[in-house]
C-alpha cells in the first residue's frame, strides 16, 4: 500500500486505498504532484460500516429496522480522519497556501532537494493558487 503523507506535519493524506486520479489543468497537462480520488458517503454504525455492497456478504438481517446509532460519513474523510478547516474568503485562502508553499520550499531545502527541482516546484506553484 503506498501512503501519501504531508510533507510537513507528516500526517496521512490519501492512500492507494482508493482509486487516484490525476489532476489536469484548463490546457488538460497533467499537474505534478497533484491527484484525487472520488469519494462516496457510507453508513456507519457501530463496529459495523456499510462500504457499498448492501448486504451481499450475508450477516445482516435486512428486516432488522434502522439503527438509530447509525451515522451517514464520507468514506475517505472517515477513514483518514479528517478534520473540517474553515479557511474563508479566496483572499484568506490565497494567503493560506501562498504561506504553505513557502514552507514547503523551505522543507525541501532543508532536505537537500536539488535547486533545479525546487525551481520547477515554484514555477508551477502560481497555477495551484489561482
Amino acid at each position: 500500500m503506498i501512503v501519501y503523507r504531508d510533507l510537513l506535519s507528516g500526517d496521512e493524506m490519501l492512500s492507494d486505498a482508493y482509486k487516484l486520479f490525476d489532476v489536469v489543468d484548463d490546457a488538460g497537462n497533467k499537474v505534478e504532484g497533484l491527484m484525487y480520488c472520488e469519494s462516496k458517503q457510507i453508513t456507519k454504525a457501530g463496529g459495523d460500516v456499510d462500504i457499498g455492497c448492501g448486504n451481499s456478504f450475508g450477516g445482516g438481517d435486512e428486516d432488522a429496522g434502522v439503527d438509530n446509532t447509525a451515522e451517514l460519513v464520507n468514506n475517505v474523510i472517515d477513514s483518514f480522519q479528517y478534520t473540517e478547516t474553515q479557511i474563508g474568503t479566496a483572499m484568506d485562502f490565497k494567503s493560506w497556501i501562498k504561506e504553505y508553499m513557502n514552507a514547503l520550499v523551505l522543507k525541501l531545502r532543508e532536505s537537500g532537494t536539488p535547486k533545479e527541482e525546487i525551481q520547477a516546484f515554484k514555477a508551477s506553484a502560481p497555477g495551484i493558487a489561482t
